[in-house]
């Protein structure tokens, strides 16, 4: 059984230890708990490892995880801890996932693998996490009834892939530098008109992108061309695209590409679904 939310998370951290998006007093996490037996905890661990090592690869980023252990201040007695504590090291050494290991460091309810994200400057910062609780369940008297019609206990895991989506989108604008690319871009294309004339089918060519989900913008204003494409190019987006009488004949579209540092012209059509297939191939 498995709930999810979006959960807005409130904490009154001290003024000193504030720190920009990686450190804030209210933040928004992706939050779910995952009721299953004692015997799937293994399984259910590695789904969820899989699913953070996803992430991490698409994002292109470097991460560790570490195993903490149970604090000073915790419920539920030695052998239930021990037990949980045992079956994440076994579900991360099934497939030779290296850890390292926080002792003390687990939450008071449970045992937790915590992900940590390097940052560009080589911080580490706690973001997805997976905790094992055999407490709760049976606090909240949950029960189950297993293959011999007995009344059992189940295990609640919690876990947040991206943790605090304020922090994990501080560490993602440095990573990139601001330059991200396209299946996460605020603003995937810029159509700069080089003249009036041309921003009819700027604006025709933005609401068929439109219609793909590929997020556009017309910089018509009254400048010079040279000065609306750095405008442009300031903005770091990952498609500039220069429309003149050439372009509206031919259908096309002059393409500055900013990753590949390349210009190219394609036909209209072309270019949208290549964007759109580059976009698919980068959404998790």
């Amino acid at each position: 059984m498995k709930f999810f939310e979006y959960g807005v998370v409130h904490r009154h951290e001290k003024s000193g230890v504030l720190h920009g998006l990686f450190r804030v007093r209210e933040f928004t996490q992706d939050d779910a708990h995952i009721i299953c037996t004692p015997e799937q905890i293994k399984d259910v661990v590695l789904d969820v490892v899989e699913f953070v090592d996803s992430v991490m690869k698409k994002f292109d980023f470097s991460y560790t995880m570490e195993i903490s252990t149970k604090p000073e201040k915790a419920i539920g007695d030695d052998a239930v801890w021990e037990m949980a504590t045992d079956g994440l090291k076994k579900a991360l050494e099934s497939r030779n996932l290296e850890y390292g290991v926080d002792d003390g460091g687990g939450r008071f309810f449970g045992t937790k693998i915590d992900v940590k994200i390097t940052d560009a400057i080589g911080r580490k910062w706690q973001c997805g996490t997976i905790q094992v609780d055999f407490n709760l369940p049976e606090r909240f008297e949950m029960e189950y009834t297993d293959e011999n019609n007995e009344k059992r206990t189940p295990v609640m895991i919690h876990r947040a892939i991206l943790g605090s989506f304020e922090r994990f989108i501080g560490i993602l604008t440095e990573h990139y530098a601001g330059e991200f690319p396209s299946f996460i871009a605020p603003t995937q294309v810029i159509f700069v008109p080089i003249a009036q004339n041309h921003v009819e089918y700027a604006q025709e060519l933005s609401n068929e992108f439109a219609k793909y989900e590929i997020d556009c913008e017309i910089y018509d204003k009254n400048d010079s061309l040279n000065k609306r494409i750095r405008l442009a190019e300031k903005q770091r987006v990952p498609y500039v695209v220069i429309i003149g009488d050439e372009e509206i004949e031919n259908r096309a579209v002059a393409v500055r590409d900013r990753r590949k540092k390349e210009q190219y012209n394609l036909k209209a059509e072309d270019f949208m679904l290549q964007l759109r297939n580059e976009i698919n191939e980068g959404e998790i």
